[in-house]
């Protein structure tokens, strides 16, 4: 059986970290002899949550204010479960008060991130790290390119970069930790160069969002035969992937697609996917997830699908506690068939908060209902959903880009779109009006940066008749 990298991973960080801090040993009244298991994993996290829990305690304005509000300690935490006694820390606390946050002074500062998350809108969050934090964050992304790439590999980055500890530069450092080659071009490039790059360098990981592969991927399929390049992997980040799409790239690279879910706020890495490609193993070794109701709160259960909620275990600068995401997904119960045996697994993000909407008697609609059915049709290079209102009835207008014209492609669209449970739903009852298909011209939705799709709603000023 094929083993995962990040297991191993774990298992050597959990052990040179306990060699090295005397005082876990007392904590769990043992030494660790016999290899790591799941219980020695809950062991280490849980004492790093308390330590965590009372260095943010004292550090940190904002949790001493949040805690000592809440008539909550650090020391009322005994176990796993007794983190939900914390309160949360909501995004908008980010936005609005960031230097609240701070455990450390302004000169200890090796990176602070500005950025505002996809379907917000107000102040932008600030995120501080340590040179320490960095190390730790590039340890994970070694591992995770681990996961897919030998350090026999070079890994070609295609991510927005060009300044030292952006993301595409910590990545870099991440793969040269795991002793490949990091070729960092940034998205400046045409898809042409890029794949004239993967000729020269012999690039045989690529690493970038999904949108900018699958464009790169569309554009260049007719002019250049991609399965014969020696491309190994396709490591997709940023977005959701599709069956359709994995599956069009794999045919046309002729190799394996992966996936990695990362959040800025988490230190960009999160979780990868490993060789079975049914969710993500995460870094247990500095973060805990929870799975809660997005509107009680409440825990949920194993394979119940809720909001993901994280806490970091090891950051200096900014450590978050209970740290609410918005995106939806699940921890998965069945132990993973790679064989990772004391690792959890968190399931596809398909959707967040924000990106949902409602349509017709309250259905929800986002973008990855889309995405599985519109990237069926192998000429889509990418789309954009825009949901307006007429006579008292919802109207989806999809414009979409195609690599060649074809005279039956809108038909095809629609037909794929009426797949969609909550859209055949809303024609049926007539609240939805008939789905209108807009091609554009090439290059014409590209995005730029970090751009995610949503779903453009302006029915919020419709005011009653049809729109002038």
């Amino acid at each position: 059986m094929e083993k995962i990298f990040l297991e191993e991973w774990l298992h050597d960080i959990i052990e040179r970290r306990v060699r090295e801090v005397p005082e876990y040993r007392q904590f769990i009244g043992k030494e660790i002899l016999e290899g790591i298991t799941r219980s020695d994993v809950e062991d280490y996290q849980l004492f790093k949550l308390r330590k965590i829990l009372s260095y943010a305690y004292q550090k940190s304005s904002f949790y001493k204010d949040l805690f000592n509000k809440n008539r909550v300690k650090p020391d009322d935490v005994r176990s796993l479960d007794d983190l939900a006694k914390i309160p949360f820390t909501e995004q908008k606390d980010l936005s609005e008060t960031p230097y609240r946050f701070l455990c450390v002074s302004l000169g200890k500062i090796a990176r602070v991130t500005s950025f505002i998350t996809c379907g917000t809108t107000g102040p932008k969050k600030k995120v501080f790290w340590t040179e320490g934090d960095i190390e730790l964050i590039t340890d994970f992304m070694g591992a995770a390119v681990r996961t897919v790439a030998t350090s026999e590999d070079v890994v070609q980055i295609l991510l927005p970069g060009g300044r030292p500890n952006d993301q595409a530069d910590l990545l870099a450092k991440g793969v040269k930790k795991m002793g490949a080659f990091a070729v960092v071009l940034g998205i400046g490039l045409s898809a042409e160069e890029q794949i004239r790059t993967i000729e020269k360098s012999c690039s045989n990981v690529l690493f970038g969002s999904v949108s900018r592969i699958y464009r790169i991927t569309k554009e260049m399929q007719e002019d250049h035969n991609l399965g014969k390049m020696g491309v190994k992997a396709l490591f997709l980040t940023s977005e959701y992937l599709s069956e359709p799409m994995r599956e069009g790239l794999q045919d046309i690279w002729k190799c394996d697609v992966y996936t990695h879910y990362g959040l800025t706020e988490m230190g960009l890495g999160v979780g990868v996917e490993c060789h079975n490609h049914n969710g993500f193993h995460f870094n247990e070794a500095d973060l805990l997830i929870e799975v809660v109701n997005p509107e009680t709160g409440k825990a949920l259960n194993y394979d119940e699908e809720g909001e993901l909620v994280f806490t970091t275990l090891s950051m200096e600068a900014m450590p978050l506690i209970r740290y609410r995401t918005h995106d939806i997904s699940r921890l998965i119960a069945r132990p993973c068939e790679c064989g990772a045996f004391t690792l959890r697994k968190i399931g596809e993000v398909t959707k967040r908060v924000e990106s949902i909407t409602r349509i017709g008697e309250g259905d929800e609609l986002y973008p990855a209902l889309f995405d599985d059915v519109i990237y069926s049709i192998p000429s889509v290079i990418d789309y954009q959903v825009i949901l307006t209102k007429e006579g008292g009835r919802d109207v989806i207008t999809c414009k979409v880009e195609v690599t060649r014209k074809d005279p039956k492609v809108q038909e095809k669209i629609v037909e794929a779109m009426l797949n969609i449970h909550s859209v055949w739903k809303s024609v049926k009852v007539d609240m939805m009006a008939e789905i209108r298909i807009e091609l554009v011209s090439f290059g014409e939705l590209k995005r730029k940066g970090r751009a995610k799709r949503l779903i453009v709603d302006r029915r919020k000023s419709y005011s009653g008749g049809d729109p002038m």
